[in-house]
């Protein structure tokens, strides 16, 4: 059965864009910050509402409820320069594992468990002034499962890399830097771990001023890193 967040996920592309075509998305995801919230995929949130860590919401709650089951919890952002970047690649912006629901449908995370801690959409204002249609980012939320419901998938640096398009990167060095983050694949990551979407969401978010330069600072800062050895 296709639901409404399916339906969205297929008009605005993030199917295929990040989920490979056919992807089920059975549940919707409300994302609450503490000035703003996702209650439905494809609203336009202001940008500076955006960067605490949200608290997230599964509806309706998974069905599950007796055996626990552990979720993985990942944001990515597919339009960094341009819409569906391919050339820096999806940008995870956060990426936690052992998660878990709770009867009333709140997803529980613990920063211990970070592997990429969650950083606020720092979108470039010139999505404006590139070639073609003019658009905000899609920044995406996805709650994950082993499709057994019993495994957690192999998050470890060498099952991690395999996630990449291009260059393997560093994913799991503990700086985590937006160079660490770039060229992500979600359908990657998602087939190499063996996992199924239970959950869904994205929010469209345009930059400003104050996205420019906190994007202009994370590249230095990654940069920085880099010629460190980091």
């Amino acid at each position: 059965m296709t639901t409404d967040v399916q339906t969205i996920f297929e008009k605005e592309s993030i199917i295929p864009d990040i989920l490979a075509p056919g992807t089920k998305v059975p549940r919707n995801l409300k994302v609450i910050w503490p000035n703003a919230k996702l209650e439905k995929p494809g609203q336009m949130i202001e940008r500076d509402a955006t960067q605490p860590q949200p608290t997230l919401f599964v509806e309706p709650s998974p069905e599950d409820k007796e055996s626990q089951p552990i979720y993985t919890l990942l944001m990515v952002d597919p339009d960094l320069t341009h819409r569906n970047d391919k050339y820096f690649g999806q940008v995870r912006h956060w990426l936690t594992t052992r998660v878990t629901v709770s009867p009333t449908g709140q997803v529980n995370v613990s920063k211990d468990r970070d592997i990429s801690p969650y950083v606020g959409p720092a979108p470039i204002p010139a999505h404006y002034f590139t070639l073609g249609k003019p658009h905000p980012s899609r920044y995406t939320f996805l709650l994950l499962r082993h499709k057994t419901g019993v495994a957690l998938p192999e998050l470890n640096p060498d099952s991690l890399r395999a996630a990449y398009e291009g260059s393997p990167g560093e994913f799991g060095q503990p700086t985590q830097d937006i160079v660490d983050r770039m060229r992500f694949s979600t359908e990657q990551f998602i087939e190499r771990n063996k996992m199924e979407v239970v959950a869904g969401t994205f929010m469209l978010v345009e930059g400003n001023a104050k996205s420019a330069v906190k994007n202009a600072s994370l590249v230095a800062q990654g940069l920085a890193d880099k010629m460190m050895g980091k």
